[in-house]
């Protein structure tokens, strides 16, 4: 998806200082920590359905041979049951003999208006969505994500809202420009932090409040924050470029060999 591709591009020189290209190279890392639909065939038609992952479902695996998808809902409404039947059934019956024939479980969902979701198990409101599961409402350019709500430009995240051009973001809300960042709220130009509520221009920040150019928490010149980073940034966009994946992130930065 070309629109996809642009925008993957975008955010990566706006967080990283270097464009990232062919995002499906980098699916594998944008998509580790997130749970992401699976691909099913369709049990009325055979053509491809993409389904929730089981997270959503307290574990449970969907029987792959009963997916149908959305616009074939109405294939599969009628029973081949009549009412006096059902009315001597017991709940045995009423489960395996009556119900489990006739039920199937329903992908590709969609809500509201939507354009270009391609790979998306549930999602709606927006536009330009790939490989994605639960992205509705106001979202645009939204790619290997779940849970993503009111936002734009994001990718890899995950259970975040009213957000704009993330990589690797999570459980958090009104981010901007943040990279491998965990349970946060209100900050911008964010990395590798966690809890962290009004920190701005900051890197490897925890369960901290009301900073700018801090780096473990510390508070350093604005010009030997910017230094730093530069050449932080500079071995991230190697590496990624290198092996399309990154050996740290924001659940393992404190401990990366353990």
């Amino acid at each position: 998806m070309k629109e996809i591709e642009s925008a993957f591009g975008e955010v990566t020189k706006l967080l990283l200082g270097s464009e990232l290209t062919v995002i499906d190279d980098y699916g594998d890392w944008l998509g580790r920590h997130v749970p992401l639909p699976t691909l099913a065939k369709s049990a009325v038609s055979g053509t491809d359905v993409w389904i929730p992952p089981t997270l959503n479902y307290l574990g449970i695996e969907f029987n792959k041979s009963k997916v149908i998808s959305m616009e074939e809902m109405d294939k599969v409404t009628s029973s081949p049951f009549t009412a006096k039947e059902i009315e001597t059934a017991n709940l045995k019956e009423l489960t395996t003999k009556f119900m489990k024939p006739v039920a199937y479980f329903c992908g590709n969902f969609r809500y509201q208006t939507y354009e270009n979701f391609e790979k998306v198990s549930g999602g709606g409101g927006g536009r330009n969505v790939y490989v994605g599961e639960d992205v509705f409402l106001g979202v645009k350019n939204i790619g290997f994500s779940n849970y993503t709500l009111f936002s734009e430009s994001m990718f890899g995240c995950y259970a975040v809202t009213h957000s704009q051009f993330n990589i690797h973001v999570y459980r958090s809300f009104s981010l901007a420009r943040c990279f491998e960042v965990d349970s946060s709220s209100n900050c911008h130009d964010l990395f590798f932090s966690h809890n962290c509520e009004n920190v701005n221009d900051s890197m490897f920040c925890f369960n901290a409040k009301n900073l700018r150019h801090a780096i473990g928490n510390i508070q350093l010149a604005p010009e030997i924050y910017k230094e730093i980073k530069a050449k932080i940034m500079a071995g991230i966009v190697k590496e990624l470029k290198e092996t399309k994946n990154l050996r740290y992130n924001i659940f393992n930065i404190g401990d990366p060999d353990g």
